[in-house]
């Protein structure tokens, strides 16, 4: 797909006001700022692997269940 000229002239000018912009962020004093990829401080937010243990007896609640397995019928 082809643009046609007047939309050549208006990408140019789009372009053009891009470029302006960040040419002036080149003006910006950036001396004593320290490099950042994120606009806040970030810590470690995960908490440490704790083993806890588990209360929760699943097999219960079922008459279905074999030792510490459910059990299923037969199929063969």
């Amino acid at each position: 797909m082809k643009l046609s000229e007047n939309e050549t002239e208006i990408f140019t000018r789009q372009l053009k006001d891009v470029l302006e912009a960040f040419k002036s962020l080149d003006e910006v004093n950036t001396e004593k700022v320290k490099p950042s990829f994120h606009p806040q401080e970030i810590s470690d937010v995960y908490r440490e692997d704790e083993a806890e243990k588990f209360d929760w007896e699943p097999l219960s609640n079922t008459k279905h269940k074999e030792k510490k397995y459910f059990k299923g019928p037969r199929i063969v």
